[in-house]
């Protein structure tokens, strides 16, 4: 109670606008919609997560519906996310095992989901990931972030494979350092095609499925009967941890996560590049994600400790946006700096400073650099909490209501509180 009072306190004294770095700001108006769901329960129930099942209702009571179907419905409608004939694209995040890596429960209950599409499913769903420096393991780590640990990414695949669904996992670790042309099939190479944009040298894949399909990030699904590429068939779902960096850049969440997508091989810097809005680059060039959703089932609380994420609690919530910057500040805001709270540490937190109200903090850093390299090609996101609607409702309610987004504002102690094992 404490704690939550504290958090009050500091809310109602200080509360700013957006900020920029270097002066683009989001449109005048405009404001992004993020739902949130708690009380996640912990079990599965077949293929489904009840708490993804939750914030999908959630999402289509609020307007934004998950299939795009001619048949209206809570989670249907003309302008929903994912047409029957889709080829949708999961990013997941599995750099780290255990609980660093993206929640396989979430994973098999968003991909029941699409394929219980309206319509039928004939499209096809691919769960890709470059996991740079550390072996992909074929997708198959026994140690994951799930109910039941062993439940890895490939057992996912697998298991709608057996149903026969088009659903396969992409390695693009393996063809990292495999630099190919733009605009080009399948057919004369998969691998990474580089581009230089100013400072930027943004980077992202172009693969090949087991069911014969070729994929460019950029481009779409390549239809060889017209010789062209298909963009308007390529969905991707942003589907990212949110936890502390306590390696370089203070919060690893929606855009951090495209740190998969690109290759730190080819000569792109592209770690480095984070601190620049590399990663909002190559959203901007490549388009950014259809949906992001932002998994806090587990969260890991001591700043120090992530992205591998050492030492997690239970925290059973789901955050969804199409805008990933205002997922990832309203998240950061709301759900880990509370957990850094509880834990007993307060600001400046340890560095890499992982604090969302001060623009010069590593996360805001590269976050607000992010923003602007996306709001420089025309997409629309914010990173001023202030203008976030947050939907949020409880997994065991039928119903969310619509509440205002709440903000952190953070003092500044002369210390810095010891790691709470």
């Amino acid at each position: 109670i404490g704690l939550f009072v504290t958090i009050g306190l500091w809310g109602s004294l200080s509360r700013s606008s957006a900020s920029s770095t270097y002066g683009l700001l989001p449109p005048a108006g405009y404001r992004a919609d993020v739902f949130h769901v708690t009380d996640c329960p912990p079990d599965p129930v077949g293929d489904h997560f009840p708490g993804l099942d939750a914030l999908l209702r959630l999402m289509g009571e609020n307007g934004l519906k998950i299939y795009r179907s001619q048949t209206d419905s809570v989670l249907a409608g003309p302008d929903g996310i994912i047409a029957s004939d889709d080829v949708v694209v999961i990013k997941i995040n599995y750099q780290w095992s255990g609980r660093g890596g993206s929640n396989t429960d979430v994973l098999r209950g968003l991909i029941r989901a699409l394929v219980d599409h309206p319509d039928g499913f004939s499209g096809e769903v691919v769960v890709g990931e470059n996991t740079q420096f550390a072996p992909s393991d074929n997708f198959d780590r026994g140690n994951n972030n799930a109910r039941d640990r062993s439940l890895s990414p490939r057992d996912v695949v697998v298991g709608f494979q057996d149903q026969g669904f088009r659903v396969s996992v992409s390695d693009w670790t393996s063809m990292r350092s495999l630099e190919r042309e733009e605009g080009v099939s399948c057919d004369q190479g998969r691998g990474y095609v580089v581009i230089d944009s100013g400072d930027d040298r943004i980077s992202y894949p172009k693969l090949g499925t087991i069911y014969g399909t070729c994929v460019s990030l950029k481009h779409g699904i390549w239809d060889s009967d017209i010789g062209a590429w298909d963009r308007s068939r390529l969905k991707v779902i942003n589907l990212p941890v949110l936890k502390p960096h306590g390696a370089v850049y203070g919060v690893t969440g929606c855009v951090k996560n495209y740190m998969g997508v690109v290759t730190t091989e080819l000569n792109t810097h592209s770690h480095s590049g984070v601190r620049g809005g590399l990663m909002g680059a190559v959203m901007a060039e490549i388009g950014p994600p259809d949906l992001n959703i932002l998994d806090c089932i587990w969260i890991c609380g001591h700043p120090p400790q992530g992205p591998g994420s050492l030492t997690t609690e239970r925290s059973d919530q789901l955050v969804a946006s199409t805008d990933p910057v205002a997922a990832d500040i309203w998240a950061t805001t709301n759900i880990l700096v509370p957990a850094f709270l509880a834990n007993g540490y307060t600001p400046p937190f340890p560095n890499p400073d992982a604090n969302p109200e001060d623009p010069n903090s590593d996360f805001r850093t590269y976050l607000d650099r992010s923003m602007e390299k996306l709001l420089a090609r025309g997409y629309s996101v914010t990173n001023d909490i202030d203008s976030i609607n947050a939907y949020s409702t409880s997994a065991g309610r039928r119903r969310g209501n619509r509440r205002p987004s709440q903000r952190l504002s953070i003092d500044r102690p002369d210390h810095i509180p010891e790691l709470q094992q």
